[in-house]
């Protein structure tokens, strides 16, 4: 980026931020203030493992791993999309397949990006994170680098891992970069003349997975070297047959309030403390059964729904001995409370007023 183009976005950012200050509203990024100032990858999303193989409850023999499209994942809070990429029908088609497309085809790289670019053009201060995974055969450079072009969803991507650190939200989405791809294909990086592939290797971690129903969940690998993302695959596979045919690591639609409920924060919590880098993707399989999100506040450090900073305020009580005479086995001193000026609920209060009122204690 040239310095005058610099200048030209940081400007705007300042404008956009006084503006939501005069008219009291606070400027959000990914649904919270709290992240705006925060790294990209010191932030923790929620993905969806093949984000595009939608199936339902009701045709449990249909493969898939979600129950909602694209565009209601992102609704969601969804941030991360895992697109399983393979070569289309002609030389300059690309496909979403998963395994493969005899088991369960999702329709073009276009038309997934498509919608993932008309949702950001409505949703201007969410980041977003594709991450192109290319198992079966590898699509053409320049199938992959059209689709991309012909969605529009070009004009959102940030170009390249950055040189030092990654950039704050904040400032991504005053840059209007807000939606970052990786890719595993070495071949798709190096043709690409754009940078606007981030590629797999010694940028994303991703840690050992995905789990057999009943297995330990584990934290490795433990060898990182220079990898400044960390995806944590969180779902469990089967063995199941698709159209005739038998494949392993198939999703496994069972006991999914105990998989996306408590082990999805104890995965979670059990691999931070083994890890020296932030975990940035929890990767799941229906993300909308159990619950993902409520563990993923914690995660992040911000408040539940409806919750309010004022909410965490320390009551303190002036405590006065009434009675005080030797301790027996049936009988000890009776502590009379009257509350202490107690910080009134006013969700409106400024930062320097409630640090004013802790500090008046």
């Amino acid at each position: 980026m040239q310095p005058s183009s610099m200048l030209v976005a940081l400007l705007l950012g300042i404008l956009l931020h006084l503006s939501a200050v005069v008219n009291g509203a606070a400027l959000l990024c990914n649904g919270h203030e709290e992240l705006c100032p925060r790294p990209y990858n010191d932030v923790t999303y929620i993905s969806t493992h093949a984000s595009f193989a939608v199936t339902s409850k009701s045709t449990p023999a249909k493969m898939g791993t979600q129950y909602f499209g694209i565009q209601q994942q992102l609704n969601d809070g969804i941030r991360g999309l895992h697109l399983n990429i393979t070569q289309g029908a002609t030389a300059s088609d690309v496909s979403l397949c998963y395994p493969d497309c005899n088991a369960y085809n999702g329709g073009s790289l276009r038309d997934t990006l498509t919608i993932v670019k008309n949702w950001l053009d409505t949703n201007q201060r969410d980041v977003v994170t594709i991450f192109l995974e290319s198992a079966l055969l590898k699509a053409s450079p320049a199938a992959v680098l059209k689709a991309f072009a012909d969605s529009g969803a070009d004009k959102y991507v940030l170009m390249g891992k950055p040189a030092a650190a990654w950039p704050s939200l904040e400032s991504m989405i005053g840059n209007h970069t807000t939606l970052v791809v990786f890719s595993d294909d070495a071949g798709l990086v190096a043709a690409n003349p754009k940078g606007y592939f981030i590629p797999h290797p010694n940028t994303v971690l991703r840690l050992d997975g995905p789990f057999t129903y009943g297995a330990e969940w584990t934290c490795g690998p433990w060898n990182r070297r220079y990898e400044s993302i960390l995806v944590i695959p969180h779902y469990i596979v089967q063995t199941a047959t698709y159209n005739g045919a038998t494949y392993n690591n198939m999703p496994y639609p069972f006991n999914l309030g105990t998989t996306n409920g408590y082990q999805f924060e104890f995965h979670a919590i059990t691999c931070r403390g083994g890890q020296s880098i932030w975990i940035n993707f929890m990767e799941v399989d229906y993300y909308s059964e159990g619950d993902v999100k409520t563990p993923t506040l914690k995660l992040n450090a911000l408040p539940y729904p409806n919750d309010n900073v004022a909410n965490f305020y320390p009551q303190f009580f002036d405590a006065t001995v009434e009675v005080v005479g030797p301790i027996t086995q049936n009988m000890s001193p009776k502590i009379n409370c009257k509350p202490y000026s107690k910080i009134p609920d006013d969700d409106e209060l400024t930062a320097k007023e409630i640090v004013d009122n802790m500090l008046n204690f």
